[in-house]
């Protein structure tokens, strides 16, 4: 039998009309999971991985289990994170769009000195940071070109807030990792970003803002409302319009954007 060879512009073409493979850490609620619907409308293949294996899996039997596959994720666990990205790869083949939403915001005052305030500020950089960079350099060891890298940070990348040193040094970081591998990964055709949103109506904005109050000795309603207050556009960003965002980035229209910390942010920071 005669082997037929497709010449390279035309095989580009096919391996570009395939589904593609969406890894999405953190996808069983909040802007994770608001990602994965949204993208769920394409045709493409997903990994969605995160602690909440159930709520992960509610979300795969939506979207349909022959294209989605749940795995749990715990960034703080090497292993895991090198077990939950060979998995994604045996059943879709090469990831070609990794989004990292995972993270966790852990109360880190300056003022806290107890030994349980120093495991959660580890906890916090070893979550942020050390795992994010751990995940997104598995996935992009088999990545093809065209590849999409995204780090979902947070507008505590552009400045601080108290009680949040952990948190706001780990999404500065971000950037910094963003630009590296943004450079590095270009001759790849690999494009690197981060989007930094500002206050979103999520479950972890809730938890932060009820921490908020309880110091001040407020209600949550008037945390919420003193936080807003304080932004040009005085309303909570919806997961979907985060959602949205991250489409068009690791979309078509975002092939001539790498080594970027774009803000949705409300106006809480002009540049």
């Amino acid at each position: 039998m005669q082997t037929v060879r497709l010449p390279q512009g035309e095989l580009e073409k096919a391996l570009a009309g395939r589904p593609k493979h969406v890894f999405i850490s953190g996808a069983s609620r909040g802007i994770g999971e608001a990602i994965a619907r949204l993208m769920g409308e394409e045709r493409h293949n997903f990994t969605l991985a995160s602690r909440s294996y159930n709520r992960s899996l509610g979300v795969c039997m939506d979207l349909g289990t022959q294209r989605a596959q749940a795995l749990r994720l715990d960034l703080a666990d090497e292993r895991s994170i090198d077990d939950a990205v060979i998995a994604a790869e045996s059943k879709f083949g090469p990831i070609d769009i990794l989004i990292c939403n995972a993270g966790i915001n852990l109360p880190t005052p300056v003022q806290d000195y107890s030994e349980e305030g120093r495991k959660r500020f580890r906890r916090v950089i070893d979550v942020n940071l050390v795992g994010t960079y751990m995940l997104a350099q598995m996935a992009v060891q088999h990545m093809p070109k065209g590849g999409r890298v995204l780090f979902i940070g947070s507008v505590l990348a552009r400045m601080g807030a108290p009680g949040t040193a952990a948190y706001s040094a780990s999404k500065h970081a971000l950037l910094g990792l963003v630009r590296s591998m943004a450079q590095e990964l270009a001759p790849q055709g690999i494009r690197v970003n981060a989007l930094n949103p500002g206050w979103v109506d999520t479950q972890m904005a809730q938890e932060s803002l009820q921490r908020n109050a309880d110091a001040q000795g407020v209600t949550l309603q008037q945390a919420m409302q003193a936080a807003l207050n304080q932004l040009p556009i005085q309303r909570l960003i919806r997961p979907s319009e985060v959602a949205s965002y991250v489409k068009f980035l690791v979309g078509p229209g975002g092939d001539a954007i790498t080594g970027q910390g774009i803000d949705l942010s409300c106006g809480s920071v002009m540049v």
